[in-house]
């Protein structure tokens, strides 16, 4: 065997070395994210311990899901706006409609005492 594909011979092991690691990296990144986007699904915690701070939110007739998400997420209400939307489409609360009007939320709410109040729940529950 000359040098030449001796030399060929260590570079390709080196080149399939390389991308087996960066495919080891990028799954084993994938996998963390995913678990630690799933905890925050499944976690359901709220942005802040205690009282925390109230935040008044009007809700429009016809408002999507995922603008609502985006909506609480910019005033400080959930941490992310997927998380959220995520928990909402995975809640009993998916086949509810939201109703208008304003509402005063606090940040020591959790996603799913946030969506009780928006979708009314309650109120529903106090008619019947």
């Amino acid at each position: 065997m000359d040098v030449k594909q001796l030399l060929g011979a260590v570079s390709a092991t080196i080149i399939k070395i390389a991308v087996a690691a960066v495919i080891i990296v990028a799954v084993f990144r994938l996998a963390v994210y995913a678990y630690d986007f799933g905890y925050q699904v499944f976690a359901d915690m709220p942005v802040s311990e205690g009282e925390g701070r109230t935040v008044s939110v009007v809700i429009s007739e016809g408002l999507g899901n995922r603008e609502l998400a985006k909506m609480l997420e910019q005033k400080g209400l959930v941490n992310d706006a997927n998380v959220f939307y995520i928990y909402d489409l995975l809640s009993d609360y998916r086949k509810k409609e939201l109703k208008p009007g304003t509402y005063e939320l606090s940040t020591a709410m959790n996603a799913e005492e946030i969506l009780e109040i928006l979708c009314d729940e309650k109120k529903e529950q106090e008619e019947k």
